[in-house]
This record gives C-alpha cells, structure tokens and sequence, in this order.
C-alpha cells in the first residue's frame, strides 16, 4: 500500500475495492455498510468517492502508487504461478502418457478409443472442422473409387468392342 500520511481506513478500502473493479456507487455503498458497523456517522456519497479519484482528488496519486504495486505483486504471482505449472505438468507429462498407453491394453473397445484419440489429439493436434467447401469435395476414397470404376467401364466397354 502505498505510504500516504493522509490516508484513513476508508480510503485505503475505497483504493482496494477501486482496484477489485468495483463501481463507485458499490464503493460508496460498502463504505457506509462498513461506517455502519463501526458505529461511524460519516456517511459516503457517490459523488465525495468520484472526487476521491478525479484526476487532482485525495486519492489521485495515492491510488495511482497503489495499482502500480498490486500490479507487480500480480504480475509476480502470476509467473510463480506459471513455473509451478510448467513443473507440475513436466513432471506428470510421462505418466499421463503411460497411462494412456496402458489404456489402449484394456478389454473395453470405448476404453481403447478414447486412449487412442487422446494420444493421436496429443501428438497431431485436434482435427480442424472442416469447411462447407472443404465438405463438398470428395474424399480420397471416393475420387479412388470413381477411378476403380471408370478402369472397370473402360475395360468392359473394350471388351465389348473386341467381340
């Protein structure tokens, strides 16, 4: 938090809240559900916290050092964070494979699939959804298939032109 001398309870909760997104009206609202716990008659306005934080307000500067700390300590958390994951997840990466491999032994054909499409998922990546053009073109199989048969035409009508 930053080190203003001014600065009073409320003020420094009006910076928290600020900070977790809150609106200045729920800012001004939480103020007096918390003044009114305390036994505090101050009661907050929207309009006394919207001045709190105007550009040249109480808060002005003071809040400005305060999001560029909580800024850091996020941003320093969050790698933590990362590189706990990175770890976590290098470590468990040989068993889940493993696992999945063992999988494939199983004697339920659901089981065997599911391990199988998760190892070819892994290592060729998710198929792509295929485009409503991409779905109009024939598939390699059916191009083979319209060759096998114009082959069998040809050789038949040969055939017929020999006899």
């Amino acid at each position: 938090m930053a080190k203003i001398k001014h600065l009073t309870e409320h003020h420094k909760r009006a910076m928290e809240l600020k900070y977790k997104g809150n609106s200045y009206q729920d800012i001004a609202d939480r103020l007096n559900d918390y003044a009114a716990k305390g036994r505090i008659s101050r009661r907050f306005t929207l309009q006394s916290v919207k001045d709190w934080f105007k550009q040249s307000g109480t808060l002005a500067e003071a809040y400005r050092l305060y999001e560029q700390e909580m800024d850091d300590i996020n941003r320093e958390v969050f790698d933590i964070v990362c590189k706990a994951g990175a770890r976590v997840r290098s470590e468990n990466f040989r068993l889940a494979n493993e696992m999945l491999v063992a999988l494939m032994g199983s004697a339920n054909d659901h089981v065997k699939l599911g391990a199988v499409k998760e190892l070819l998922d892994r290592v060729e990546g998710k198929p792509k959804e295929m485009t409503l053009e991409e779905e109009k073109r024939p598939s390699y199989e059916q191009i083979i298939r319209e060759l096998e048969a114009e082959e069998q035409e040809y050789k038949e009508s040969a055939e017929n032109k020999e006899e």
